[in-house]
């Protein structure tokens, strides 16, 4: 085997380790958000719909992702500004519990929920020591 076939095959080796480490990172970081998302659960799928994993685009560079997987994931992360709610196909909006229909209401907002950045943000610099220690080794 020719020198410059070992270092290919060592680097290959490498790349493939890599993946593996940014593999076990994305389900630490997963673990995390879903452990310490601090909203309130109603039907637990925001929860359970926060999602990672690692993408490879190209030869070699890797994406190392934490994502939400529900529309509203945008919203828990951001929160809302003040807005009007109306009704889309009817005249008005009625729920149990209220005192008449309303032609529409006027919503305070909702304060940001963050977890997705707050959890990549504690870990990355754990995560980029990893990554330099296994190229290093």
């Amino acid at each position: 085997m020719s020198p410059t076939t070992k270092v290919k095959d060592h680097i290959e080796r490498k790349k493939a380790g890599l993946h593996a480490l940014l593999f076990n990172w994305a389900g630490h970081l997963e673990r995390e958000a879903k452990l310490g998302a601090s909203w309130r659960d109603r039907t637990a799928h925001a929860r359970q719909s926060l999602h990672s994993g690692v993408d490879r685009s190209g030869d070699s560079i890797f994406l190392l992702y934490l994502s939400h997987g529900v529309e509203y994931g945008i919203f828990l992360e951001e929160g809302t500004p003040p807005h009007i709610i109306k009704p889309k196909n009817k005249k008005a909006l009625y729920w149990p519990g209220a005192r008449h229909p309303v032609k529409q209401v006027r919503h305070p907002g909702s304060r940001p929920y963050a977890i997705v950045g707050p959890t990549l943000e504690k870990n990355l610099p754990k995560i980029k020591k990893s990554v330099l220690d296994w190229w290093t080794k």
